[in-house]
């Protein structure tokens, strides 16, 4: 089957190479600014569209590559060409296939394909795309098909009910853009301490990428250490007076769920006094 992107930003870049290079038909762009349509079509070894026409005719599976406010918009102006038979599919992590209204009668077969992924560059991103877990969600008439074509990506995947997509969402932003929120806030902390914005940075690197690498290979209950898996209530209470109240907001939430691992992992002993701050 032919794939056609209608968008040529750093997701419909990012999967189109890395279907290239595994050997799926990627057909080509098409983008609203002819010059990004041209410039996704040059790194991919695939056709620029200069009119959705030409793509939506030469294409069996037709990604929406687009943000998630323009869906709705880009699949209402496909309705009106020879979508029939289609299979039209997004990369919304939040949105389910839904949004794509009056499939039924418009004759499309719709499906939402989501990488758990950071896509931070449209012209790198492939490199590591084989670290993306990818989660599908859709119509069940060509699921085998969809799943058989992550297979051949060699991409690990689960399928997902539309109800669940929006915690699923939240899941995937709490491990990725919330880590980067964390990071940050630790880095601000230490600036007030003096140090310098580069002396922060680099004092918490190896801790984080440590602690992260630690986390994937042992899990985080096994990993987690620090005052609150100790039970250390009189470090927790310190860290608290010396925290503003939105900083220390942030930090009885985290520490939260940091007491419900440490309880996983050491039985739920010795926390009684701790709980008291958190």
């Amino acid at each position: 089957m032919k794939i056609g992107f209608i968008g040529a930003g750093r997701v419909g870049c990012t999967f189109g190479k890395y279907m290239k290079l595994h050997g799926l038909d990627v057909a080509g762009y098409y983008s609203r600014n002819l010059e990004h349509a041209r410039e996704a079509a040059t790194f991919t070894d695939t056709l620029c569209y200069e009119r959705t026409d030409d793509l939506v005719n030469d294409c069996d599976i037709i990604f929406l590559t687009v943000s998630d406010k323009a869906i709705a918009e880009v699949f209402d102006g496909l309705k009106g060409l020879p979508i029939e038979g289609k299979i039209i599919c997004h990369t919304s992590g939040a949105m389910t296939s839904s949004v794509f209204t009056d499939s039924d009668s418009s004759g499309v077969y719709g499906y939402s394909i989501h990488p758990i992924y950071a896509v931070s560059d449209k012209l790198t991103s492939y490199k590591d795309f084989q670290n993306a877990f990818i989660t599908i969600e859709g119509h069940e008439k060509y699921m085998d098909t969809i799943v058989a074509m992550v297979d051949q990506m060699g991409l690990k995947h689960s399928i997902i009910n539309a109800h669940d997509k929006v915690k699923y969402h939240a899941s995937a932003c709490l491990a990725s853009n919330m880590v980067c929120g964390i990071f940050a806030m630790a880095q601000r902390l230490l600036t007030e301490c003096g140090f310098s914005e580069e002396d922060a940075h680099t004092a918490l690197s190896g801790l984080f990428l440590d602690n992260a690498k630690g986390v994937v290979s042992k899990g985080a209950a096994k990993q987690l250490t620090g005052p609150i898996e100790r039970g250390d209530a009189v470090t927790v209470k310190a860290h608290l007076e010396a925290l503003n109240e939105d900083d220390k907001n942030t930090y009885t939430a985290l520490a939260a769920e940091v007491l419900k691992l440490a309880r996983i992992k050491n039985g739920g002993e010795a926390y009684e006094e701790l709980s008291r701050y958190i």
